[in-house]
């Protein structure tokens, strides 16, 4: 058993401590980093959505015109 009393506790106090600072650092960064990044990931998903859109409307003018023509050759 590990005697956690006196300097010990301490120790592992300051120790915990240390590595909660640092985590808390690590996080700052990595959201300051994650901040910086999202406007040009944000801009890059949007550029993506707006052709898959525009080629999906595309596909389905063509085909609702093709099925209109059917419809009136029919009449």
């Amino acid at each position: 058993m590990v005697d956690m009393t006196g300097p010990a506790l301490v120790a592992a106090s300051t120790d915990t401590r240390e590595d909660t600072l640092a985590e808390t650092r690590q996080l700052i960064a990595d959201l300051r980093n994650a901040a910086q990044d999202a406007p040009q990931l944000a801009r890059q998903f949007a550029e993506t959505l707006q052709t898959v859109v525009e080629d999906y409307a595309s596909e389905f003018e063509q085909r609702a015109e093709a099925l209109l023509a059917r419809l009136e050759a029919r009449q």
